[in-house]
């Protein structure tokens, strides 16, 4: 059978029934389902459209968001074509917009991008560093991914981790955002031209949590300095509703050094209702930077698909299969870990509760993640749910859609005023009460478990056992001059990696990695014609999430409709005939008549 039947086979059986329109235009990331809010679908679907570059929309929000374009096609925005459809200019307030009067991109900040990414000051030999759970460099190796992150280590209170929040690992499309953020006031609109690297994210994260009993919006709501829901140090408010989450700041950091901010936007209303995200649900803050989250970053990660796009995780990350429980994907700046989207019902703590408000849950039945990790203990994940554009938007309203979260949803569950400091009380108060970040950035001296990027210098402050030595490039292959095995016999760092460039002929196998002291995988260059052996020593950690499709490691199940309540909501669609007859026919093909 050819290669573009299975595909079209593999759409059908991922969804039942074919897109209206193209599948590589069609909402194709994957999403999951758990919480209070209701949910009618698969539990792939996300609300989402692959960018233009792959002949999609290339946003995530309502449908209608095609018709609400604001930026100048001159510049790479302007309205898509998708199926022989055209987008079209927004009306904002009584100003219809065109090509001739569209909005031009912001530039980049003139200031220079940051070179110097280590930190400062000088470890203390008064402290005790943790190195289990969180703070294991075996953990943060294998969780971490990109050149985003440039440390990350625990000292014996916080794990600390510096970020330049560069997505790295998947490309973002802003410049297919229909509507995106205005620059405080000037008119232009944040987009790709807007990226720079001129300051640092920092997380502190607790490691020490006290939960509230309760998970609602008022959850911390005491702890801000700013009641009125505007502005800094303001939790977020709605005219009819409170959430106890920064109005104005961020929630959480994502494995790949990115800052996560809630699904809402500082008026409390939904974030792609306003039409101002990309397919992975990016986009640039009106001060510019680089982009932070306002939806799950999940991606289309089947290495198949003629146009493949891909966010910051997907199916083949999920280390058991689509049955299994999700993988890490983020830190919550209240101490808690994130969790991705549940890709079917029967994976471990689907409905052991189901999602409380904050967005999080702790399983009711014993168990443990890939990482080893008591799933007892609370954590959130992303999640997926029904909405309505509503007047406010950009979207026309009542117009339906999907909607995902990034983790914390109203509030966090952490008792933010048992901690002695953490990033959600940073944003939430300048109260002398609790750590400043000068306070929590210690690191103990003679550290073992830490991840550190290539020229980010923490020689003073590890112990020699945590440390490689480089090897020679492998046969066929070389180390680029610069990298941190470009000279054979060099000290390599927990974390450190390096990728050789191979021969003509020859393709790269595995990465060379230093973790905790072991080179736990060496790369070789292997004949381009032949199979890729498996990495040298057999049993190194692969990172997860990844940025790279593996094949032999995703299950992608046929989603099947679900049904039940969420907090007494109807929850699911009720199985029509013709759509399991559909499913079961095109599986049986599938089955039967495709290889890849």
């Amino acid at each position: 059978m050819s290669r573009s039947c299975c595909l079209f086979l593999f759409a059908l059986l991922c969804d039942g029934a074919p897109h209206s329109s193209s599948w590589g235009n069609a909402s194709r990331r994957l999403s999951v389902t758990a919480g209070t809010q209701a949910f009618t679908g698969s539990l792939y679907d996300t609300g989402c459209y692959a960018p233009k570059a792959d002949s999609g929309w290339g946003f995530c929000g309502p449908l209608s968001c095609k018709d609400a374009y604001i930026t100048c096609p001159g510049e790479g925005g302007g309205p898509a074509t998708v199926d022989g459809v055209t987008g079209t200019y927004v009306k904002d307030g009584s100003t219809q917009y065109s090509s001739s009067n569209c909005k031009s991109f912001l530039a980049r900040t003139s200031n220079a991008d940051r070179t110097n990414w280590g930190p400062t000051g000088q470890c203390s030999s008064s402290c005790s560093q943790q190195t289990t759970g969180v703070c294991s460099g075996t953990f943060l190796a294998k969780v971490l991914v990109g050149t985003g992150v440039k440390f990350a280590f625990c000292n014996d209170k916080w794990l600390i981790i510096q970020s330049s929040g560069e997505p790295s690992v998947f490309t973002p499309n802003l410049n297919d955002v229909p509507f995106p953020p205005a620059h405080d006031g000037t008119g232009t609109r944040t987009g790709m031209a807007t990226l720079d690297t001129t300051r640092a994210d920092l997380l502190f994260y607790p490691l020490s949590v006290t939960d509230l009993s309760t998970a609602a919006g008022t959850n911390n709501k005491d702890v801000f300095d700013v009641q009125t829901g505007v502005g800094k140090y303001s939790y977020l408010k709605s005219s009819t509703a409170m959430y106890g989450i920064p109005s104005d700041d961020g929630i959480a950091m994502a494995v790949n050094g990115q800052s996560i901010f809630p699904v809402y936007n500082n008026n409390a209303g939904y974030t792609p209702a306003k039409c101002e995200v990309d397919s992975c649900s990016n986009h640039v803050g009106q001060g510019g930077g680089q982009p932070h989250f306002h939806g799950d970053p999940f991606g289309d990660q089947d290495p198949s698909s003629s146009s493949p796009h891909y966010c910051l995780y997907g199916p083949s990350n999920y280390s058991s299969g689509a049955t299994g429980h999700p993988p890490v994907i983020g830190f919550a700046n209240d101490g808690h870990l994130i969790y991705g989207r549940y890709l079917s019902n029967s994976a471990p703590g689907f409905a052991a509760p189901i999602l409380d408000v904050c967005g999080g849950h702790s399983h009711t039945a014993a168990g443990t993640d890939e990482h080893g990790f008591d799933l007892t203990a609370y954590h959130y994940h992303t999640q997926v749910f029904d909405a309505t554009c509503e007047s406010g938007g950009k979207c026309t309203v009542g117009d339906s859609y999907k909607v995902s979260t990034t983790g914390p949803f109203q509030c966090f569950k952490a008792d933010l005023t048992k901690s002695e400091g953490s990033s959600a009380l940073l944003t939430a108060t300048q109260s002398s009460s609790y750590k400043t970040k000068d306070q929590m950035g210690y690191r103990c001296c003679s550290m073992t478990d830490y991840f550190v990027q290539h020229g980010v210098d923490l020689s003073a402050d590890v112990a020699s056992s945590s440390t490689c030595t480089a090897p020679s490039a492998p046969a066929n292959g070389v180390y680029a001059a610069g990298s941190a095995c470009a000279s054979a016999g060099s000290t390599l760092y927990s974390g450190n990696q390096c990728t050789p460039t191979c021969n003509s002929g020859y393709k790269v196998n595995g990465i060379t990695r230093c973790v905790k002291g072991v080179l736990t995988e060496t790369a070789t260059c292997v004949d381009s014609g032949s199979p890729s052996p498996s990495p040298s020593p057999s049993d190194s950690p692969s990172p997860s999430p990844s940025p790279s499709p593996s094949p032999s490691g995703a299950s992608n199940p046929s989603p099947s409709p679900q049904t039940g309540t969420i907090d007494g909501a109807a929850f699911g669609t009720s199985p029509h005939l013709a759509h399991v007859i559909l499913s079961l026919t095109v599986a049986a093909a599938f089955s039967l008549c495709c290889s890849w």
